[in-house]
């Protein structure tokens, strides 16, 4: 296991690499692309989890960078259980997450 330090770091790039895409998807989305795959790689090689809200950024199935109104679409959905529903535009897979609070 990866000491805290090097946890640490892993961390901080992982943001830095997807802050990147975030900015230069607009003009070159190869690019914000192959940021989003370095930061998957440094997770993997230290063994730690994207957090959260960088993970729903990234589709489960094809793995591209998801950016609303241009690769997925987001929409709030009552069916069922009151929920966001985020699709991917490239593969079609689509995410649900519930807008309910779980129980204790």
């Amino acid at each position: 296991m990866p000491d805290r330090e090097t946890t640490k770091i892993a961390q901080q790039r992982i943001r830095t690499l997807f802050q990147q895409a975030e900015e230069t998807h607009p003009q070159d989305p190869t690019l914000a692309q192959r940021y989003i795959d370095l930061a998957r790689k440094i997770a993997m090689r230290t063994r730690i989890h994207l957090p959260q809200d960088l993970r729903r950024r990234v589709c489960p199935q094809c793995k591209s960078y998801l950016v609303p109104g241009k690769t997925s679409r987001t929409r709030i959905r009552q069916r069922r259980e009151p929920h966001v529903a985020t699709t991917c535009l490239k593969c079609g897979h689509i995410q649900r997450l519930s807008l309910r609070e779980k129980e204790p």
